[in-house]
């Protein structure tokens, strides 16, 4: 694709500049508005490719949030039904077991008390195997969100090519958008160059709808106690940060902490920081005499100065200036800011 745009910039359609007179800029100029349109094709590809990536990146974390609710739920549904088989089998031993129970019944020469000693017996087992299958389901469940939270965290690994899919999108349109200028200065006239300038305009548009839309399909996840703390004790270091950005950009890298802490590109921790960053930003969030890369409150607490460095406390702009210096990709900005309005 590179190699196509170059050739093209420096054939002869590059010579608009020189035309001697205004048919020859017009003829250039309609060749220029033919290449344009000859590179849509790869503008649509491109922008199709971008948009399944943000889309796959968006739909795994949501669906690895909805796993782990899913599990969350069974397993304190299996928790239930085992203090419910517990108390009930503390009862019936403490009353001398099932044996205790017919010499009561051959004590006091009731045989109408007989049987409800296999009944109590029989509720007891029941109980057993209620709280087994229980826990057999919430197993299925703990495995379910694990795959999930694995695939979420596949995704953020290959983050990377979410932002070569971006670029390479980016690169077909300032080169037709090169292509237009250079055109334009000699034919703004012409209606074919305004059709192509609007095509480019769309495509542009197109793919800051596909990033909105991805961001806003995410859902929080829920944040441990000591991590909120950490959140909100670190960006009040940050005059003008909020703290829900710090957990956004926790959730998006590891979950909180339960996910992948060593990424392929060698960012470590909660907070996936690159050694050399950490080491230019570290904090000693739980004053122990070191800042540790892999430990939660000293990761967070860097995560704020860094931020709070690039301009994370300075408004909208310098928000957005400071969240895309932590990953260089306008997705991820817009990932982790529309993340940060849903976290309460």
């Amino acid at each position: 694709m590179v190699l196509t745009l170059a050739t093209l910039a420096c054939s002869g359609l590059g010579g608009v500049a020189h035309a001697d007179t205004v048919a020859q800029a017009k003829q250039q100029a309609a060749q220029i508005a033919a290449e344009v349109a000859k590179l849509q094709p790869q503008v649509d590809q491109a922008l199709a490719d971008y948009d399944t990536a943000l889309n796959s990146v968006g739909q795994s974390v949501s669906t690895s949030v909805a796993a782990r609710r899913a599990y969350e739920a069974l397993q304190a549904q299996a928790a239930a039904a085992n203090a419910t088989h517990d108390a009930r089998t503390v009862a019936l031993y403490e009353s001398g077991g099932s044996i205790a129970l017919y010499a009561a019944v051959l004590e006091t020469g009731d045989p109408n008390n007989l049987p409800q000693v296999p009944m109590l017996t029989g509720i007891v087992a029941r109980d057993a195997a209620v709280a087994a299958t229980a826990e057999r389901v919430a197993r299925a469940a703990k495995l379910r969100s694990e795959a999930a939270d694995n695939q979420v965290s596949t995704q953020l690994t290959n983050a990377d090519a979410v932002t070569q899919r971006l670029n390479e999108l980016q690169s077909v349109l300032d080169q037709q958008q090169a292509l237009l200028d250079e055109a334009s200065a000699k034919a703004k006239q012409l209606e074919a160059l305004r059709q192509a300038a609007e095509a480019v305009a769309a495509a542009r548009a197109a793919a800051a709808q596909a990033s909105a839309e991805a961001a806003s399909s995410v859902t929080p996840y829920p944040i441990p106690p000591t991590y909120r703390a950490l959140y909100q004790a670190a960006a009040s270091t940050c005059p003008g940060l909020s703290w829900t950005v710090l957990a956004a950009i926790g959730q998006v890298e590891t979950h909180h902490g339960s996910g992948t802490m060593v990424s392929s590109a060698g960012a470590l921790g909660p907070m996936q920081f690159l050694p050399a960053t950490f080491v230019r930003y570290a904090v000693d969030g739980d004053h122990d005499g070191k800042a540790d890369i892999m430990n939660p409150a000293d990761a967070i607490f860097t995560a704020a100065n860094y931020l709070c460095a690039n301009g994370g406390g300075t408004g909208d702009a310098g928000l957005y200036n400071a969240v895309w210096h932590y990953n260089h990709a306008d997705w991820y900005v817009q990932l982790v800011l529309s993340l940060a309005a849903k976290i309460t």
